[in-house]
């Protein structure tokens, strides 16, 4: 995952890291890591979109909630979510200078909320092809980072079915770059 760290730094000139992997291999974490680091080092507006609200739900209560309350640093800048006035939801996570709003692909309302500078699409295979009548969830949630000119896109996916994968087709528009797990 150094690579696809590298890109995702504020240092980097890449904008949109697509990565197209095999099952259980590390994109997530890849991703839940560049929220951590986003949180901690280069706070903006965040969105975290998984395929369906649902699972959107359940990521946020099994993995970002845990990775917060293990890391000293994010559970002083994430506030513990019983706290009253914490900005803290299933969600939504606010924290000094930005906020992770997460969201489902099935939700078009989730996906034109608010312009934001960092934008992670996990699983964009199981996305369906239409957000609530209001087009494509991809370039919905795209959208949502026009107005910023800094702006980062992590789209992970195991790929499905050839021809008709967004992640194949995602990478196929980036320089197809390969890293061979053993």
């Amino acid at each position: 995952l150094k690579e696809i760290m590298d890109c995702l730094s504020p240092s980097s000139p890449v904008e949109r890291v697509v990565v197209m992997k095999g099952a259980q291999i590390g994109g997530t974490d890849g991703g839940l890591n560049w929220l951590g680091y986003i949180i901690h080092q280069a706070p903006g507006p965040i969105l975290m979109v998984q395929p369906t609200v649902e699972l959107g739900k359940r990521t946020s209560k099994q993995r970002i909630d845990p990775m917060i309350a293990a890391s000293t640093v994010l559970s002083t800048l994430v506030k513990d979510p019983r706290a009253r006035d914490s900005g803290n939801t299933i969600l939504s996570k606010t924290f000094p200078g930005g906020i992770l709003v997460v969201t489902g692909a099935n939700s078009a309302v989730g996906l034109r909320s608010m312009p934001v500078r960092y934008l992670f699409m996990d699983e964009i295979d199981g996305y369906p092809g239409d957000a609530d009548g209001e087009g494509d969830p991809v370039a919905l949630a795209i959208q949502r980072t026009v107005t910023f000119a800094n702006c980062k896109i992590l789209m992970v996916s195991t790929p499905t079915t050839k021809g008709f994968s967004r992640i194949e087709t995602a990478y196929n528009e980036s320089d197809m770059r390969r890293f061979w797990v053993p």
